[in-house]
Formats: structure tokens, sequence, C-alpha cells
């Protein structure tokens, strides 16, 4: 008869485990060159995006202007509210994120807080400066990030709005 004693040292202490061993060679990974910089578009815009998104809690909107001339100054508007008891999160990290054409030239394709016309727990807009630079239809879309809040919690959203401008 084999008998086994166990002693109690150390008991509070978690039982160290060994590292599993790896036994697949490390292979190398080709040199990646690196992204060129950003260009002025965050990508192609999101072309089947409709203009207005309305929920329960909340109304994302871009609106054109009523007209665009080639190589002239124009803009376009984000707008967003609440609805109901909710309310925009003052401390989110909001954010508008611009895409378009080729034939389009915006300023600046990320946008936040800081560049908000109007920022309020009630509503916000966002003008964003555009530039045609051919005569048609040219789509434009916008990923927008914010929060809404009600009394019993804060929920993020990340909507995508878009339209087609008409430009002569």
């Amino acid at each position: 008869m084999v008998m086994m004693l166990v002693l109690g040292v150390g008991c509070d202490e978690p039982a160290e485990t060994p590292e599993p061993e790896t036994t697949d060679p490390v292979t190398e990974t080709p040199e990646v060159a690196e992204a060129p910089p950003e260009a002025e578009t965050a990508g192609a815009p999101d072309e089947s995006a409709e203009a207005r998104v309305a929920t329960e809690s909340y109304v994302v909107e871009l609106r054109p202007a009523e007209s665009y001339t080639t190589g002239e100054l124009g803009q376009l508007a984000i707008h967003l509210s609440g609805q109901g008891e909710w309310h925009l999160n003052q401390d989110f990290p909001f954010s508008v994120e611009v895409s378009h054409d080729a034939e389009v030239t915006v300023p600046k394709a990320r946008l936040g807080k800081d560049d908000a016309a109007e920022f309020a727990d009630e509503a916000a807009r966002v003008d964003i400066p555009l530039t045609p630079t051919a005569a048609g239809e040219h789509p434009v879309s916008a990923v927008v990030s914010f929060a809404v809040c009600n009394p019993e919690s804060c929920v993020p959203h990340t909507e995508t709005v878009g339209v087609r401008l008409a430009v002569q």
C-alpha cells in the first residue's frame, strides 16, 4: 500500500502554471510599405445612404444647399437632435467623417465638436464647406458618431447619411 502525504505549504498562493511551449516555427512577415498620408477624402461615399435617419431617440439629417456651382465654395449641413426625453451627450467624442467623389473637394474630411456651428443638449449643427469641381450629380456622405442620453442611460450611435449634390 502506497501512502501519500500532502503538505499545505503556501495554500493561499495560486499554483504556478508553466508557460505553454510553442512548437510552430517563427515565420518572417514580409515588409509592408507604409500607406501614403490620407487624402482629403475619407473614402468612397455611401451612395445608398438616405439624407435623414430618424429613431425614437434621435434624428440625424444631411441638408444640402439649394444649389451648387462648379468652382464655388458651397456648404452642406448636418443636423442632429435628440427626441422626446433624449438629449445629446456633451462629453461623448462626437465626430463626423465626410466622404465624397473626386469632383468635390472638402477642406476637412474629419470634424469634431469643436467644428460644430452649434452643439447643445437639444441639437447640434455642423456646417461642411465644400467646392464642386465639375458639373453633374455628385454623392457625398457622412458618418456621424454621437451619443444620446435619457435619465436612465446614455447610448452611443453611429449613423451614415448621404445626398447627391446637383452641381451646375
